[in-house]
């Protein structure tokens, strides 16, 4: 007896995409996924425009993780044009991308993945029998939003932070705004670490190449190229290592790392920056590393999302902001590149 499955236009991804499978005799023979998401070509659209129009763009590429990608492009162009930040604007630059991750982070876990593990079709069926669950879960996503709203100007698409600096800096108020709100989130953080924990996950485990960045202390900004058990990659020259590829029924891009497939994302980071994990955060990672078993990524996530509220707290508390005169900036025909850490799914 033969089945086939089509599935359109499936809702739980970030994007668009088909999948078809082929089962025989109750096994399955054939399994396709195929993203049928139109290309945009970011590439072409930035080309020609000024400089300080860019991080505002390239912000589009996604609604869900915007704040990484304006805030690469502004790190692209600074490199380009040698302009050095201050203590500032790297603190502040910090605090915008913890607050996306942990936007994305909270999206992922709670309203993409979670109704899957908990047999619901959706969030909002999972809700009547899972209301403390769900209503934590709108309170984070609510408090990333205020973080990356209150330095970044608004909750997607940041527009305050702009090559060299920012165009404000948050108030002594707002600041102890985001610090009450963070420091009575910690439960309901440490209970999503428990939650993704307890879930019950296929034993899996596919041994493949993990990269992330190793900066100085675990963060989602700069720092080398590393793979467990590689050496690194020279950030400037990336691109000679890391190659796009084109699959039939696919509008989506591939990319791969000598002919290899390779993960990115939460794992990997643990993977590789265990050590620069806060001590309190330390003790929640549960498994022997390195781990290759994707299904640790939704906890691996939530970990992160705790080592994320608990730096916001340290950088609020520890400093003062004030606006800061911009640097002046002289375009000039050069090449700049950064490479900073996209939350991922």
């Amino acid at each position: 007896m033969t089945r086939k499955i089509h599935l359109e236009h499936i809702a739980k991804i970030e994007g668009h995409a088909n999948l078809s499978v082929k089962i025989e005799d109750g096994k399955v023979k054939k399994c396709s996924l195929n993203v049928v998401e139109g290309a945009r070509f970011f590439e072409a659209i930035v080309r020609g425009r000024k400089y300080d129009e860019v991080s505002i763009l390239t912000s589009r590429i996604c609604g869900v993780c915007s704040v990484i990608h304006a805030v690469t492009a502004l790190n692209a162009i600074e490199n380009a044009f040698n302009v050095k930040l201050s203590k500032q604007t790297r603190l502040l630059r910090e605090l915008l991308v913890l607050g996306g991750t942990i936007q994305s982070h909270v999206m992922h876990l709670f309203f993409l993945a979670l109704p899957d593990y908990k047999g619901y079709h959706s969030a909002i069926a999972m809700a009547e029998k899972n209301k403390k669950v769900i209503s934590d879960a709108l309170q984070l996503k609510s408090l990333g939003n205020d973080i990356v709203t209150i330095i970044g100007g608004r909750d997607i698409h940041p527009f305050t932070s702009v090559p060299g600096g920012f165009s404000r800096a948050p108030t002594e108020k707002e600041v102890a705004y985001l610090l009450k709100r963070l420091k009575s989130s910690r439960k309901m953080f440490l209970d999503a670490v428990k939650l993704f924990q307890s879930l019950r996950y296929p034993k899996f485990s596919r041994e493949t190449e993990h990269y992330a960045l190793t900066p100085a202390q675990y963060g989602f900004l700069g720092g080398k190229i590393m793979c467990v058990g590689k050496k690194c990659i020279p950030t400037f020259t990336y691109d000679k290592h890391f190659q796009e590829k084109i699959r039939i029924g696919s509008t989506a891009k591939f990319v791969v790392e000598a002919g290899r497939e390779y993960m990115v994302g939460a794992l990997p980071r643990i993977n590789l920056n265990y050590d620069k994990l806060s001590p309190k955060v330390k003790k929640l990672v549960n498994w022997k590393r390195p781990s290759y078993s994707p299904y640790l990524n939704n906890i691996a996530q939530a970990i992160e999302m705790v080592q994320c509220a608990e730096r916001c707290i340290e950088i609020l508390s520890n400093n003062k902001f004030r606006k800061e005169k911009l640097p002046e900036i002289k375009p000039k025909a050069a090449r700049g590149v950064a490479v900073n850490e996209a939350p991922r799914y």
